[in-house]
Order: C-alpha cells, then structure tokens, then sequence
C-alpha cells in the first residue's frame, strides 16, 4: 500500500513554487529527535552516580532506566502507532513531549527514591515513546515516499547531535547548580518546546493541507491514502510473514547498540586504556553516524534497497569481527568510525523498507507492531551478552556472538522480496 511516485503515471513534474510543508515537518522531527535524546536517554548516565548517592540506593537501580524506557516504546508501539495512521500524530507528540517533561520536573524534587521510580515509569517512559523514533518515522513518512531515505536520516541525525551535546550541557549545569537544577531546566525546556511546536505545526499528512507527498502536484493513480482507502486492521497487518521477518532481522543487526554501549568502555579497560581513551570511540562514531545516515538514506531513495541493507550488514559485521581481535587504540578509533557509517545507515534503511512493505496509510501500526519483536530482542541481547560476559570473562567471545546475531538478522533480511519504489501497491 506504498504511495511511491511511479514515472509516467500520474505525477506532475511541476512543483509548487513556495517552500513545501513537508520541509517544515522535517526539521520538527529533528528537533523532536534531538529533545528526546538530549532531555532522554542520554543523560541518564550523568544522573546514576548524583541519584544513587542522593538516596543511598545501588547505581544499577538507576542504570536500568535506559532499559525500562525501551520496553515502554515496545509496549506502547502498537498503540501509538494505531493512533499515528488515525491522523492523531499532533496530540500524540504533544502529550509526550508535556509528560516526559513533567517527569523529568517532578524527578527533580523527589525526596525518595520510590518517588523517583514511579516519576520515570508514570511519566518520563510513556513520554518518551510518544514523542520518540517510532511517531517521528511515521510523520515523515507520512510526508516524503521518494525522498523518504534522506528525510529520515536527517531526522535521525537529530539524536546524533544531541548524544554528543546533551550529556555535556547538562553536566554544566550540574557543575553549577547540582543535579536538581539541571533536571528541572530539562524537563521545563522539554514541556516548553513540545507544546507550541508540535501543537501548532505538526500536520499528520499532507492531504490535511490540500498537498501531496513530496510536494507532488497531481495524487498518483491508485495512491491508497488519496482514494481514502481503509487501512489494515493490526491483526491483518499481523498476519503478513513480512512484518515478522523484516522485525527479527531488523531487531537482530539493531541489538548491536545497546550491547556496545554496556561493553566497550569496560573492554577498552580490559586492554589497557582509560576510560577517557575507550569513550573516545563514541567521539570518533558521531560524525560518520551523520554520514551514514545521510548518505546512505539518500542512497535509499534511488538505488536497490536490498543491497544496500545487506552492504550495512555486513559492515555491522565486520565492527563485531574487529572488536574480538583485542585493537589497540589507534584501531579501535577507526572502528568507531566504521561502526557509526554502518549503525548509522540502518535507521533511514529500516523507515524506507517499512514504507515499501506497508505503505504510508500503515507505516505506524506495522512499526508499532513490529517494534514488539525489536525491543524483546534487545532487551534479551543486553541481559545476554552480559549475562555471558559475567560466565566467562571473554570480551571476544561476545563480540563472535554478537557478530553472528547479526549476520543472522541479514540473512532473514535476505528473504525478503521487497517491492521496487515504482512496483510497490
């Protein structure tokens, strides 16, 4: 049910003459992504030490925040991705954006720490879901089909710059004022930006506004979403092989993350770094995280999707096999690089393969679904590969596993047939 543009029939060549809306869309996903990440995730690791200390409570209570916030978005996916397709996408995002807000407020003046868990569970998780990857991919490809690659990795590439400039502001600010302050900043900017800009100007699909995607000028012939067709029900979308295998494919190469994240400092340890010395691959990650994410998105949109899934395939591949030679420095610097083109390529591929399989009219509830499968396998790989590594003490060893979970995830990619951008219905 893909709205793809198919030469020759039916699409204008002319293109309106003022700046097309979608544009506008685009750079409220990245700010809605960078919000996220900056006031999200990435600050959690600033706040294990100040919490834990501020109620004597162990930092693995705090350090498995980042985990319950993942199994939120998987609960809550196929929910949020049904109210996305029923154009509530503005509400959707308005709601997480003042939620997580005020959990993040409500944090900073906790005086237990039970408040502390009930705040991040009642308020910050959910937010964070409503207002994360899972709405944002949905509205911009509600927007763009054939520049959908590109669209997606700048949205994207909104994370990326906030992973690296979150975590820092927001450790000034605690240098300043203490950990409360900064909470609180974050959690007021988070509810101030999410109401004026996802209240006034999300648009959940261009038709609300009398455009097409892309900023097409004449609706292709037999465009679902312009004839107003019925989307799937969820148990039909369920039903569909696709959906499943492109989730546990996906899922697989995507569980590389939340395990690099937990294992590489502590392995550049291992071989002799400091820490300072082992982050430094994250550094060395972001700015060809970017890259891949722009250059290999845009690819996307006008070369065969499934060679370019198996080429990040295998360069995901190829950082696991690095990873287990124990590198020194300099090497592991350069893995960093490589790793961030291969991660970073995987997040607009995985948006444009939706978009083909299920078209615009499902794309949230297919990824709300599908999102189940994902979450478990990441849940599973980040307690396994630690799991394994407390067994056996080989950082190696987790590395080959991961290594293979991965080309797992490509070869189930492999059987997929994956309509071209002009065949997809």
């Amino acid at each position: 049910m893909s709205t793809e543009a198919q030469p020759g029939r039916g699409v204008a060549a002319a293109r309106p003459s003022k700046l097309f809306y979608g544009w506008v869309i685009a750079g409220i996903a990245f700010v809605a992504q960078f919000v996220f990440t900056a006031a999200g995730l990435s600050i959690i690791g600033n706040l294990v030490t100040p919490i834990s200390a501020a109620f004597d409570v162990a930092p693995t209570l705090v350090g498995i925040a980042p985990g319950l916030a993942i199994l939120a978005m998987g609960i809550l996916g196929p929910f949020i991705g049904r109210a996305i397709d029923a154009g509530h996408v503005r509400r959707v995002m308005v709601a997480g954006g003042i939620l997580s807000g005020l959990g993040l407020m409500a944090i900073s003046q906790a005086s237990t720490f039970w408040q502390v868990g009930l705040a991040f569970l009642l308020l910050c998780a959910p937010g964070f879901a409503l207002y994360g990857t899972l709405p944002v991919m949905a509205l911009v490809a509600n927007w763009f089909v054939r520049r959908r690659g590109l669209v997606l990795g700048l949205a994207v590439a909104g994370a990326t710059f906030a992973s690296g400039i979150g975590p820092n502001l927001f450790e000034t600010i605690v240098a300043e004022h203490g950990w409360r302050s900064a909470l609180l900043s974050f959690g007021a900017c988070t509810a101030a930006i999410a109401l004026p800009l996802f209240g006034g100007f999300v648009v959940s699909r261009p038709e609300e506004m009398g455009l097409r995607p892309d900023g097409d000028v004449a609706p292709e012939s037999g465009d679902p979403q312009a004839a107003g067709a019925r989307p799937r029900s969820a148990a039909e979308i369920a039903k569909m092989p696709v959906l499943w295998i492109q989730a546990v494919g996906f899922g697989l190469v995507l569980t590389s993350p939340v395990v690099i994240i937990a294992l590489l400092v502590p392995y550049g340890e291992a071989l002799g770094m400091t820490r300072d010395e082992a982050s430094d691959f994250f550094l060395w990650m972001i700015p060809f995280s970017l890259a891949g994410k722009l250059v290999i998105g845009g690819l996307a949109d006008v070369t065969p999707l499934k060679p370019g899934i198996a080429m990040m395939v295998v360069v995901n591949a190829v950082v696991w096999w690095m990873l287990r030679q124990e590198p020194d420095y300099d090497t592991l610097m350069w893995i960093g690089a490589i790793y961030g083109v291969g991660i970073g390529g995987m997040a607009p591929l995985h948006g444009v393969l939706i978009g083909r399989l299920f078209g615009r009219i499902d794309f949230g509830t297919a990824s709300g679904l599908g999102g189940i499968v994902g979450v478990g396998l990441i849940v599973l790989a980040s307690f396994g590969s630690q799991g394994l590594l407390a067994m056996t003490g080989s950082y190696p060893l987790v590395c080959t596993v991961q290594m293979v979970l991965v080309l797992l995830g490509g070869a189930m990619l492999a059987f997929l047939r994956i309509p071209a951008a002009d065949q997809a219905r």
